[in-house]
């Protein structure tokens, strides 16, 4: 029963990470000023996505691929990066 847990958590964890550190690593450019180091704004992007989707799609509100996944793991990531950068700049 775990390794069934490991490797679904292993199958779906890919897309967010790479999104939310995608969205990350460029925020920096878009959001600006932002005084944010590069690897904070990709660690907060992708640990926003990541949570977001195996919360949705863990608990069954969603299922894995849905657009409305895609949306919220997007919009997960822009609001952490916008709050590192907002943190930062006080």
């Amino acid at each position: 029963m775990l390794s069934l847990l490991l490797m679904w958590l292993a199958g779906t964890s890919v897309m967010p990470l790479v999104v939310g550190g995608a969205i990350g690593a460029v925020s920096p450019r878009v959001l600006r000023p932002c005084a944010s180091r590069l690897g904070r704004q990709v660690f907060w992007a992708a640990l926003a996505a990541l949570v977001t989707h195996l919360v949705l799609v863990g608990s069954g509100l969603l299922r894995d691929g849905a657009v409305l996944d895609y949306a919220s793991v997007l919009a997960a990531a822009v609001a952490a990066s916008a709050l590192a950068c907002r943190r930062t700049r006080r």
